[in-house]
């Protein structure tokens, strides 16, 4: 039980900090700070409230960053702040109410969004049962994130359908899910091929949905061969259908077709993801799939909000401070790469806080990096325009110079300006309410 503890803090060290925590060389010289206050000051917004108010002046800041932009990227320092999910509400709603967006994309399991989508669009299922059962993040399982999900739900009831808010996930860490419907669906518009394959090594007594890190651990006991038997496989199950786009539409209808193409390459970059053994390309390949599963939502939604850690939706290369000399081009790169002027990047920023259950204290920002150069304009919640205009080459050079902002127990190392359009900051910060079964499993 203690190697098996020991594997998976150490895989969720690496992988998190890939995939969850935000760093940004720190080479940012010292700076006039009144010069920074003084134009920071100027070119942010002061938030009045973390609660849902139909007044929401206090975000007009939010419409002149956005613009035109049609896809919108909402990030966090960690998974688990409770004032950051709050705000990151405020700015849904203001998004769909005020500017007209229309769909919700968020870090969790893409196979598993289409029953969280019937929720909000049609009211089925149970909003508990669903939020427990969502594979690969227990971390969604909070009551922070149901009131997103509930508040969505009230929304798209009082909606026509071409106003209603669609939901997506976009990760790929819970293969067993996507395959479960892949196969459904090749019993129904291709039965011999279902047939043929059932006795097919997809490695489904190994993947554990619920818990991804099982899933790797499991993966890393075997063989170079066994893993090279399931990247064939997975390989031909996607080329196969990705070749019968034609009879399988025939049987079916286009978007069933493209959902079940997409879950296929979703399912098969998951298993290169666990075959894998260098650190570093395993957190690309993950963060490469969600930036084509992203692609995939916006061709089909007109403007669509993003929820995602820092890391990934960091418009430029960053490090992070365990692979400092690897600079990293996560799913935000990627996205800014193809869609260029129509996304914006709003990344998190918190300067102290504590976790009172769990005995966590996160002491002030240290002085100079972005959240405790934040922290010096002492103003409890704002947003922060960083492209608004400056005549000092001291802000110009912070800027555009490397720096730190913290995230989940690492650091990441960025520049601002080039990984984000914005930042909204929040002084103290405290922990999430996770949902009872969720609860459970963690302390398990």
């Amino acid at each position: 039980m203690k190697k098996t503890m020991l594997i998976i803090a150490l895989f969720s060290t690496v992988i998190l900090a890939l995939l969850i925590t935000a760093s940004c060389d720190n080479s940012t010289s010292q700076i006039n700070n009144n010069q920074l206050t003084n134009w920071a000051s100027k070119n942010s917004q002061k938030i009045e409230t973390l609660e849902l108010t139909e007044n929401q002046d206090d975000l007009n800041l939010l419409k002149q960053i956005v613009g035109e932009a049609e896809v919108v990227c909402l990030g966090e320092s960690r998974h688990d702040i409770h004032e950051q999910f709050q705000l990151k509400q405020r700015f849904i709603k203001y998004l769909v109410e005020e500017m007209n967006f229309t769909t919700f994309v968020l870090e969790a399991s893409f196979p598993y969004s289409n029953k969280i989508n019937d929720y909000i669009l049609n009211g089925n299922g149970n909003i508990d049962e669903l939020m427990s059962n969502m594979p690969g993040w227990f971390l969604w399982d909070n009551q922070e994130m149901k009131n997103v999900l509930i508040w969505i739900r009230e929304f798209n009831s009082k909606q026509k359908d071409e106003n209603k808010v669609t939901f997506y996930g976009i990760d790929i860490v819970a293969p067993n899910n996507a395959l479960e419907q892949i196969f459904d669906y090749l019993q129904e518009v291709d039965d011999t091929y279902y047939t043929q394959i059932q006795n097919t090594n997809f490695a489904r007594n190994i993947i554990e949905d619920n818990q991804w890190q099982t899933t790797f651990q499991r993966y890393t006991e075997l063989s170079q061969d066994e893993k090279q038997i399931l990247i064939t496989n997975y390989n031909e199950l996607y080329q196969h259908i990705e070749q019968n786009e034609t009879k399988y539409i025939a049987n079916s209808s286009q978007s069933e077709y493209d959902w079940i193409l997409k879950l296929s390459y979703s399912a098969r970059e998951a298993n290169n993801m666990f075959t894998e053994t260098d650190r570093i390309k395993m957190g690309l390949i993950r963060d490469n799939a969600m930036a084509s599963n992203s692609l995939w939502i916006k061709e089909r939604n007109e403007k669509i909000i993003i929820w995602a850690h820092n890391v990934h939706i960091a418009k430029s290369e960053f490090t992070m401070n365990m692979f400092p000399d690897n600079p990293i081009k996560g799913m935000g790169y990627i996205l800014n790469q193809e869609l260029k002027g129509k996304m914006v990047s709003i990344g998190a920023s918190f300067n102290q806080g504590e976790f009172q259950n769990e005995n966590i204290t996160f002491e002030p920002a240290q002085e100079n990096s972005i959240d405790g150069t934040l922290a010096k304009l002492k103003t409890e919640y704002f947003l922060l325009d960083l492209k608004g205009k400056s005549e000092s080459a001291e802000v110009k050079k912070w800027l555009n110079s490397k720096n730190l902002i913290r995230a989940q127990g690492f650091e990441m190392t960025c520049i601002p300006l080039k990984s984000f359009d914005a930042i909204y900051f929040t002084n103290k910060v405290s922990k999430v309410n996770y949902n009872p079964t969720t609860l459970e499993r963690l302390r398990n």
